[in-house]
């Protein structure tokens, strides 16, 4: 079998081309496998094959880039983004305030905008990886807004894994990108959660304990400690507060 050469910017391109056209795509990141689209309808298919609750969420396929055009935080919250994303560079979902007057944001339907945002703020996976980064930077570029998360049914956990997928997430798609196994794969696969508008964690994910020790150590914030997959397999702290996030499932 001849071997098969990951090449990031060729094969994100290839993905691009499908998303604008109307498709869906499965795609790898760091921590875990993601189903992503642009168009509406596209997005409408993936919720139907995940059979996910009216009340979910869709997160945006970021990038730190994107991140510091679309949300807004004070300097203090920003550079806890930038210390875990850039400095010590792990994997991230951000939820925080955004600029919904942005060309990308003004770009979703309101339908879509209505999964998409919840008080004015939008949760994103930033740092997940150069296929993420540079699919994100296409998208960015011509401004249209990349929208997804986990390639799994609603409540099965993130896959590592393609062939893990089930075969009703798979067959939604028209193209699905392999890179093996997802890099952050234990304790837990997807990514660390955080919601920066109201300093609150909401999901445990990849590199948490490294999180946890970095947002005590340069912020002083106390975080609780992951009581782990078997007594909270999903990761998701289930309070009314946060309860609205709870299953944006990006990696």
């Amino acid at each position: 079998m001849a071997p098969q050469v990951i090449h990031p910017q060729d094969d994100a391109g290839r993905v691009f081309e499908v998303l604008k056209k109307g498709g869906i795509a499965i795609i790898p990141a760091s921590v875990g496998y993601g189903v992503v689209a642009i168009d509406t309808g596209a997005l409408q298919r993936i919720f139907v094959a995940k059979k996910r609750q009216p009340h979910k969420r869709h997160a945006m396929i970021g990038s730190y880039a994107l991140h510091q055009a679309l949300h807004v935080l004070p300097a203090r919250e920003a550079g806890m983004v930038r210390l875990l994303a850039v400095d010590l560079d792990l994997p991230l979902g951000v939820v925080a305030p955004c600029r919904l007057d942005h060309p990308i944001m003004q770009k979703l339907p309101p339908e879509t905008l209505a999964r998409s945002s919840v008080e004015g703020t939008l949760a994103m996976l930033v740092n997940g990886g150069a296929f993420q980064d540079e699919l994100s930077r296409l998208a960015m570029e011509e401004e249209l807004p990349l929208m997804g998360s986990s390639a799994n049914l609603t409540g099965r956990g993130t896959k590592t894994l393609v062939e893990d997928i089930e075969p009703e997430i798979r067959d939604v798609a028209d193209i699905i990108v392999d890179y093996g196994k997802a890099k952050f794969n234990h304790p837990r696969p997807s990514s660390t959660m955080f919601d920066f508008k109201n300093i609150q964690l909401l999901r445990y994910g990849a590199c948490y304990d490294v999180v946890q020790d970095a947002l005590w150590r340069f912020y002083g914030l106390n975080m609780p400690n992951d009581p782990g997959r078997a007594i909270l397999f999903s990761g998701h702290l289930e309070n009314e507060q946060n309860r609205y996030y709870a299953q944006v499932g990006r990696p």
